[in-house]
Protein backbone atom coordinates (compact mmCIF):
# COMPACT_ATOMS: atom_id res chain seq x y z
CA UNK A 1 0.00 0.00 0.00
CA UNK A 2 1.37 3.33 -0.82
CA UNK A 3 1.31 6.19 1.45
CA UNK A 4 -1.12 9.08 1.32
CA UNK A 5 0.26 11.54 -1.18
CA UNK A 6 1.69 15.08 0.54
CA UNK A 7 3.15 13.44 3.81
CA UNK A 8 6.74 12.82 2.84
CA UNK A 9 7.15 15.88 2.04
CA UNK A 10 5.41 17.22 5.10
CA UNK A 11 7.46 15.40 7.04
CA UNK A 12 10.38 16.25 5.43
CA UNK A 13 9.75 19.76 7.05
CA UNK A 14 9.05 18.17 10.60
CA UNK A 15 11.75 16.60 11.30
CA UNK A 16 14.34 18.70 10.45
CA UNK A 17 11.74 21.25 12.47
CA UNK A 18 12.66 19.26 15.74
CA UNK A 19 15.79 18.88 15.37
CA UNK A 20 15.91 22.48 15.30
CA UNK A 21 14.00 22.79 18.56
CA UNK A 22 16.33 20.06 19.97
CA UNK A 23 19.12 22.33 19.11
CA UNK A 24 17.90 25.20 20.25
CA UNK A 25 17.52 23.39 24.00
CA UNK A 26 21.37 23.62 24.39
CA UNK A 27 20.50 27.30 25.18
CA UNK A 28 18.34 27.21 27.55
CA UNK A 29 19.88 28.42 30.67
CA UNK A 30 17.94 26.14 33.16
CA UNK A 31 19.77 22.47 33.00
CA UNK A 32 16.48 20.41 33.75
CA UNK A 33 14.33 22.50 31.07
CA UNK A 34 17.42 21.84 28.70
CA UNK A 35 17.24 17.97 29.33
CA UNK A 36 13.68 17.80 29.23
CA UNK A 37 13.20 19.31 26.07
CA UNK A 38 15.77 17.41 24.37
CA UNK A 39 14.21 14.12 25.51
CA UNK A 40 11.46 15.30 24.53
CA UNK A 41 12.23 16.01 20.80
CA UNK A 42 13.96 12.68 20.56
CA UNK A 43 10.60 11.07 22.01
CA UNK A 44 8.34 13.10 19.31
CA UNK A 45 11.43 12.11 16.39
CA UNK A 46 10.88 8.48 17.41
CA UNK A 47 6.93 8.47 17.18
CA UNK A 48 6.81 10.29 13.84
CA UNK A 49 9.42 8.02 12.75
CA UNK A 50 6.92 5.20 13.61
CA UNK A 51 4.47 7.59 11.79
CA UNK A 52 6.43 7.83 8.87
CA UNK A 53 6.67 3.88 8.91
CA UNK A 54 2.96 2.86 9.11
CA UNK A 55 2.13 5.35 6.65
CA UNK A 56 4.32 3.35 4.32
CA UNK A 57 2.52 0.32 5.23
CA UNK A 58 4.42 -1.19 8.18
CA UNK A 59 2.73 -4.15 10.16
CA UNK A 60 0.46 -2.37 13.52
CA UNK A 61 1.87 -3.32 16.45
CA UNK A 62 -1.11 -4.52 19.07
CA UNK A 63 -1.15 -2.55 22.43
CA UNK A 64 -1.68 -3.57 25.89
CA UNK A 65 -4.87 -3.03 27.02
CA UNK A 66 -5.06 0.21 29.41
CA UNK A 67 -5.38 -1.31 32.31
CA UNK A 68 -2.34 -3.74 31.86
CA UNK A 69 0.17 -0.61 30.69
CA UNK A 70 2.46 0.44 33.45
CA UNK A 71 1.35 4.63 34.49
CA UNK A 72 2.97 7.24 32.99
CA UNK A 73 4.73 9.94 34.89
CA UNK A 74 3.29 12.58 33.02
CA UNK A 75 -0.26 12.79 34.99
CA UNK A 76 1.91 13.52 37.76
CA UNK A 77 3.90 16.26 36.22
CA UNK A 78 0.80 18.11 34.87
CA UNK A 79 -1.18 17.65 38.26
CA UNK A 80 2.44 19.34 39.81
CA UNK A 81 2.35 21.95 37.05
CA UNK A 82 -1.29 22.47 37.28
CA UNK A 83 -0.46 22.78 41.18
CA UNK A 84 1.73 25.27 40.76
CA UNK A 85 0.00 27.30 38.47
CA UNK A 86 -2.94 27.69 41.02
CA UNK A 87 -0.55 28.73 43.76
CA UNK A 88 1.32 31.42 42.17
CA UNK A 89 -1.37 32.67 39.37
CA UNK A 90 -4.89 31.47 40.18
CA UNK A 91 -6.39 34.10 38.15
CA UNK A 92 -4.48 34.15 35.47
CA UNK A 93 -4.97 30.48 34.70
CA UNK A 94 -9.06 30.89 34.34
CA UNK A 95 -9.29 28.07 36.38
CA UNK A 96 -12.85 28.26 38.44
CA UNK A 97 -14.02 26.83 41.28
CA UNK A 98 -17.27 25.08 42.62
CA UNK A 99 -20.00 23.79 40.12
CA UNK A 100 -20.37 24.90 36.43
CA UNK A 101 -24.28 24.30 36.62
CA UNK A 102 -26.68 27.15 37.17
CA UNK A 103 -28.22 26.72 40.29
CA UNK A 104 -31.98 26.91 40.21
Amino acid sequence: MAKPAGFDRDIGYLMPFLDRVAATADTLPDTAAREELKRLMAEEKERWARIQQLLGGAAGRTSAPAAARSPSAAPELARARADEINRAQPRQAGLTVGSLKRQS
